[in-house]
């Protein structure tokens, strides 16, 4: 793995360069037919005319099989205020951050001797953790080229099935209905993250990639209101790419934007027919418990339309 591979194309370089004319394109390889050989007898939840394809082929965005970490005080590469994700499995802290992620979207890692993979969606501003067993098998997931509510769609390499990286739920293949293992993972600034987990091991410029990822392709599209591809639900109450916490409280979904925790640490709110406390760590992590039986829910991180999308009953504090 010393030698530099030079990727198909990247995430950053279709926003940057295609963004207003990528949801027109066609292309030659019908990546759904030819390469994952699905047709009308295959199963699926999700009709295949709500799938779109963005890339001319599969793994056109390379996933990073192979990671490479550095310690926190090594990592000279990262400003206080860079985003990363963040994640602690029995002791075993990383960190993985977003400039890179915005060019590969899915790290295939072992953490504490757990084999898992990071994935994140720069369009959704997304950022899931979740196993890589399945069943007897240990897999990799990979970027399959196709996006779902304008969300990373993922596949695993056992058996290439098409799964939603926010619902983490098979959408169409062999596995169809079943959902994945997920974790726990902080996505949060990297001052906040150093400072409660200065042991952290962090993600390598060094991917073995001829990727330049000091370029910021992605911050003009995070400010604007355009969404990328066609979604199933929309909602006005704030700006579509407003960073929210969201949650299943009970079945019922919740979100509390990243502004309210500006002036203070913990919300008291009644929501989902309960009275709840929204709170924010040092770290940056965000969790919901129930003040009267102390259950608790971890909390995603992401834009407002991709929360929605999924969850268009949800209630918000803003």
């Amino acid at each position: 793995m010393n030698q530099k591979i030079k990727p198909i194309v990247t995430a950053a370089l279709l926003v940057f360069v295609m963004l207003p004319v990528l949801a027109q394109r066609h292309y030659d390889t019908n990546i759904l037919e030819e390469t994952f050989a699905f047709d009308d007898s295959t199963p699926r939840s999700v009709d295949f005319d709500k799938l779109y394809q963005a890339c001319p082929i599969r793994d056109c965005i390379r996933s990073i099989d192979y990671p490479r970490f550095v310690t926190a005080d090594e990592a000279d590469f990262l400003k206080a205020d860079d985003l990363i994700l963040g994640i602690v499995i029995d002791g075993d802290a990383r960190a993985y951050p977003a400039k890179i992620l915005d060019h590969h979207e899915i790290v295939n890692d072992t953490v504490g001797g757990k084999p898992i993979a990071i994935t994140f969606c720069p369009l959704c501003g997304s950022g899931v953790a979740m196993s890589r067993v399945m069943g007897d098998v240990v897999t990799e997931f990979g970027v399959s080229g196709i996006l779902y509510n304008s969300d990373l769609v993922i596949y695993d390499r056992a058996s290439n099935t098409l799964w939603s990286q926010i619902e983490g739920v098979a959408i169409a293949g062999p596995n169809t209905g079943q959902k994945l293992a997920t974790l726990p993972v902080t996505m949060t600034r990297w001052s906040r993250w150093q400072k409660k987990h200065p042991g952290s091991k962090v993600l390598s410029i060094d991917t073995g990639f001829d990727q330049d990822y000091s370029t910021d392709h992605y911050a003009k599209y995070r400010k604007g209101r355009t969404i990328f591809m066609p979604v199933s639900d929309k909602d006005k109450r704030v700006h579509p790419k407003t960073v929210v916490f969201g949650a299943s409280v009970g079945g019922q979904p919740v979100a509390v934007t990243e502004a309210a925790f500006e002036k203070t640490s913990r919300i008291e709110v009644s929501l989902a027919g309960r009275d709840l406390a929204l709170s924010m760590a040092e770290d940056g992590t965000v969790t919901i418990s129930d003040r009267d039986s102390h259950e608790k829910w971890s909390t995603g991180r992401l834009f407002w339309f991709a929360w929605y999308t999924f969850n268009p009953s949800t209630e918000l504090v803003k």
